[in-house]
């Protein structure tokens, strides 16, 4: 069967395509709502701009294909797979993409709301800029994925692999990410405001100028983590900064506004705090051995159980 024929079919009111071979060929700008493709070949094929909202697509292998612009609302797409395809500009909500293979494909400029990528493999994917409010990450591997620009908010991105992506000037607002992997990744100026790190591992990231105000960030190992000059922006109750049990260990906080913040069994051994601002931040049970607090502004805050051995204080001496 090749295309024409399919189309033919499909006028005629058949639905049911499953397991056909239409690799290498091309279908653009069709309505084809509905139809079943689950287990076909779509290899090499150029779909774009054709609607495939309500699709099965289940199984389908549609690697090195190009959807641009197409519509995909509602398909689904579990199992699938789409490594190297470019659907960049795809209408992909309310998706079903659980353990779909995209990697290195791309998905920039993508509105992917309420999407389910749980467990699939998304290494090296390109979502710059894409809509992902809503969606579900669950288990999913961003390894290596570039997400800057990206719209994450409410998004559920727990136990996700996002380790070495990039999610620069990312919106984060409202996220889960209970036991994600953000080691190494870049977080430079990204909105984490009101976002659930419970158990997350941000080693050696960078979140430079990123905002956390709200954030909730327990049992999180921030070891050799880049947060200078990240912002808390807000002051009300509810916006407070909440680090429990979260590991600074050799941390850069040069310039960092912990305003208001509420540090609570912390861990910053060894680690840079110069210029970082503590005014009317609660620190309880904290550990600063050996931490750089030079010119760092403690005003109005409250220490209770706080280990300064060897610590730099503001004035430049060191505690004993």
């Amino acid at each position: 069967m090749n295309a024409d024929e399919l189309l033919r079919r499909y006028s005629q009111g058949e639905r049911d395509f499953g397991r056909i071979d239409l690799s290498r060929d091309e279908i653009l700008q069709v309505n084809l709502t509905g139809i079943n493709l689950s287990r076909a070949d779509l290899e090499w094929c150029n779909l774009s701009g054709t609607d495939f909202s309500g699709a099965n697509l289940s199984y389908i292998n549609l690697s090195n294909s190009r959807l641009i612009s197409a519509k995909l609302i509602g398909v689904n797409l579990s199992n699938a797979c789409l490594n190297n395809t470019d659907l960049g500009w795809v209408n992909l909500s309310a998706a079903n993409l659980v353990r779909a293979d995209l990697s290195n494909s791309n998905l920039g400029k993508s509105f992917l709301a309420n999407t389910d990528f749980s467990f699939a493999n998304l290494r090296g994917v390109n979502l710059v800029g894409a809509n992902l409010t809503g969606a579900n990450f669950h288990r999913a591997d961003l390894t290596g994925a570039n997400l800057s620009g990206a719209d994450l908010s409410d998004a559920d991105l727990s136990f996700a692999d996002f380790q070495e992506a990039e999610l620069n000037n990312c919106d984060l607002t409202e996220a889960t990410l209970n036991r994600a992997d953000l080691s190494n990744s870049k977080l430079r100026n990204a909105d984490l405001s009101e976002a659930n790190f419970q158990g997350a591992d941000f080693r050696k990231a960078n979140l430079r100028g990123a905002n956390l105000t709200g954030a909730v960030l327990r049992e999180t190992n921030i070891s050799r983590v880049t947060l200078s000059q990240f912002n808390i922006k807000k002051t009300a109750t509810k916006n407070i900064t909440t680090f429990t049990h979260a590991n600074f260990h050799k941390a850069n906080l040069k310039q960092a506004n912990l305003a208001n913040a509420k540090l609570i069994y912390a861990q910053f051994y060894h680690s840079n705090m110069l210029n970082i601002k503590l005014y009317r931040a609660t620190m309880i049970n904290v550990y600063l051995l050996e931490a750089d607090l030079r010119n760092a502004i403690l005003k109005n805050s409250s220490l209770s159980g706080v280990n300064l051995t060897e610590t730099i204080m503001p004035d430049g001496s060191v505690h004993p």
